[in-house]
C-alpha cells in the first residue's frame, strides 16, 4: 500500500488499495465477523464454568499468547515506541473495557441477545466518527438512525419467550459494551495505517489483558468472583482457550487487515453480519429463539445500517464510503 509510507493515507488511496485486494479484504472482513458471532456463543458456554472477569482473563491470555507467537513466528515488523504507546491506550478501549462490559453483561442476558444489541455498533461508529472529524452525516444516515431507534428498542425489550434469563442491566452492559468498541473501531482506523495489524492487534490485547488483568485482582479481592479452577474439566479449558483464540486473536487481527485497506465506514458495515453468525450459532448449539417482535427489531436495525452505505458519489459511480458518513 503505497499511500502508507506518508503515515497516514487518503480514503481514496484505501479505496483504490481495496479494488486491488478485492476478495481478501472482503474475506478478512467476513471472517472477523463470523469470529466474533460464533465466538459469543461459545462464550456463553465458556460461562458456565468461569464468572465474567475470569474467563475474560484466560481468554486474553491465550489470544495475547497466539498474537506474539504468530509475531515472532512472522517476524512482523515492530512500531516505534511513540506509535506503540498509541496502540496501547486503544487496549483499554477494547478488549478491555468493551470485553469486560460485554461479558458481565452476556452473563445476564442471552447470546442471540447480545449479538443484535450488537448490530447498532456500525451506527455509532458513524456517530463518532461525525463528532470526531466533523463529518456531518447525510440524509440517508439521519433515516438510518430514525429506523434503528425503534428497532433497538424491539430488539431489548421484545423478547417474550422466556427460554432465558434476561436482565435490563445485562443488555445495558452489552450496549456500554458496544459503544466502548465503537470508539475503538475509529481510533484503530487511524493507528491501521501506520502499524501492521499482526503486532497492533497484539500490542492491543497486551494492553487490554493488563487491565483485565488489575480488575481480576480487585474482583478476587472483593470476592465478587470466586471461580473454582478444578471443577473445570479439559473441554471447558479448551473450549476458554480456543474462544480466546477465536474470538480476540483471529477476529481482530482479520479486521485490522480489512480497516487497514477500507475507511472505517466500509469496514463498520460490514459488522452488521455479526448478529447473523451469532444468532445462528446461538439457536443452533444453545436452543435460544427469538420472538417474532425482536426478528422484526433486528431486521429493522440491520436495514437502518445498510441504509448508511446507499448516499451515491458522483466521483465512484457507486456507494460513497469515505466523505458523506
Amino acid at each position: 500500500m503505497g499511500a502508507a509510507t506518508t503515515g497516514r493515507p487518503t480514503s481514496t488511496g484505501r479505496l483504490r488499495s481495496a479494488a486491488r485486494a478485492g476478495p481478501g479484504v472482503i474475506a478478512a472482513l467476513v471472517g472477523s465477523t463470523a469470529c466474533w458471532g460464533f465466538a459469543t456463543v461459545a462464550s456463553k458456554g465458556a460461562l458456565s464454568y468461569l464468572p465474567p472477569v475470569t474467563l475474560l482473563t484466560a481468554q486474553l491470555s491465550a489470544s495475547v499468547a497466539f498474537l506474539w507467537t504468530i509475531v515472532m513466528i512472522t517476524r512482523a515488523p515492530l512500531p516505534s515506541p511513540r506509535r506503540a504507546g498509541s496502540a496501547a491506550l486503544s487496549g483499554v478501549l477494547e478488549p478491555g473495557l468493551a470485553y469486560t462490559a460485554g461479558m458481565s453483561g452476556l452473563m445476564l442476558t442471552g447470546a442471540s441477545q447480545a449479538s443484535l444489541i450488537g448490530a447498532i455498533e456500525p451506527l455509532l461508529v458513524v456517530l463518532i466518527a461525525w463528532l470526531t472529524f466533523g463529518r456531518r452525516p447525510g440524509r440517508n444516515t439521519i433515516v438510518a438512525l430514525a429506523l434503528a431507534i425503534p428497532g433497538t428498542a424491539l430488539l431489548v425489550y421484545g423478547d417474550h419467550s422466556a427460554n432465558y434469563e434476561r436482565s435490563l442491566a445485562g443488555d445495558g452492559l452489552i450496549l456500554l459494551g458496544t459503544l466502548f468498541a465503537a470508539l475503538y473501531v475509529v481510533r484503530s482506523s487511524q493507528l491501521s495505517s501506520r502499524i501492521a495489524p499482526l503486532p497492533l492487534a497484539a500490542i492491543q490485547h497486551s494492553v487490554g489483558l493488563g487491565f483485565v488483568a488489575a480488575l481480576l485482582v480487585v474482583v478476587l479481592a472483593s470476592g465478587l468472583e470466586q471461580p473454582d479452577f478444578t471443577a473445570v474439566p479439559g473441554a471447558g479449558w479448551l473450549l476458554v482457550v480456543v474462544s480466546g483464540v477465536v474470538q480476540y486473536a483471529l477476529a481482530f487481527w482479520l479486521y485490522l487487515l480489512g480497516l487497514r485497506m477500507v475507511p472505517v465506514d466500509k469496514a463498520a458495515l460490514f459488522l452488521t453480519l455479526t448478529p447473523v453468525f451469532g444468532v445462528a450459532g446461538a439457536v443452533a448449539l444453545l436452543d435460544e429463539t427469538l420472538s417474532v417482535l425482536q426478528v422484526c427489531g433486528g431486521v429493522l436495525t440491520l436495514v437502518a445500517i445498510v441504509a448508511t452505505s446507499a448516499n451515491r458519489s458522483p466521483e465512484s459511480g457507486g456507494m460513497s464510503w469515505g466523505r458523506d458518513v
